[in-house]
């Protein structure tokens, strides 16, 4: 049943996408290149925090959330877990250039995904911005015909449960400190 439904659903974002010449090189930069600027974003803001210990936090959590979520949980996945990407199964030619690896989970997804929820503890607004541009990305990679629906899916699951963890097991020293401040006010 599900695979009629992300079979569905590709072939709508897919003929979508290669209806119009120019609608091609947008889901091709978004599927590309927007990638590289949300890391970019990501990385300036947290630069600009003045504040030494939550910058480390931020960036510990970040980069320990998409080592676990990409360089092991959607590894093992790909690795146990091979299915065909659509445009193998399908015959067809994809919009941008990509290896006939194993398909789920979605790698991107599951790099991107805790980038977008560690953006949140920047800023509110950056962090909805971010989190709304990956999801932008899975679409387009759908679009573009290197993705089914479901692996997107699995991308986001994976990346966010594995930031979830993360963010639960690493200590935060603001959280750490403020519970501190409460118990010596009392």
């Amino acid at each position: 049943m599900y695979m009629i439904l992300d079979s569905a659903i590709f072939h709508a974002f897919y003929s979508f996408a290669t209806s119009v010449a120019y609608l091609e090189w947008i889901y091709i930069f978004l599927a590309s290149y927007l990638p590289y600027l949300i890391v970019a974003a990501f990385l300036y803001e947290l630069v600009k925090i003045s504040d030494a210990k939550k910058k480390i936090y931020i960036f510990l959590l970040s980069i320990l959330a998409v080592v676990v979520s990409r360089g092991i949980v959607a590894y093992a996945f790909d690795f146990f877990l091979h299915r065909a990407r659509p445009f193998v199964a399908l015959g067809i030619s994809p919009l941008i250039s990509q290896g006939a690896t194993s398909s789920f989970p979605s790698g991107h997804m599951s790099f991107l995904i805790p980038i977008g929820l560690a953006s949140f503890l920047i800023d509110r607004r950056l962090g909805i911005w971010l989190s709304s541009s990956v999801f932008i990305v899975g679409l387009a990679r759908i679009a573009v015909g290197v993705h089914w629906p479901s692996d997107i899916l699995g991308g986001i699951l994976i990346g966010a449960v594995t930031y979830l963890l993360v963010y639960k097991l690493l200590p935060n020293p603001e959280g750490e400190s403020a519970k501190l401040k409460t118990k010596s006010a009392k």
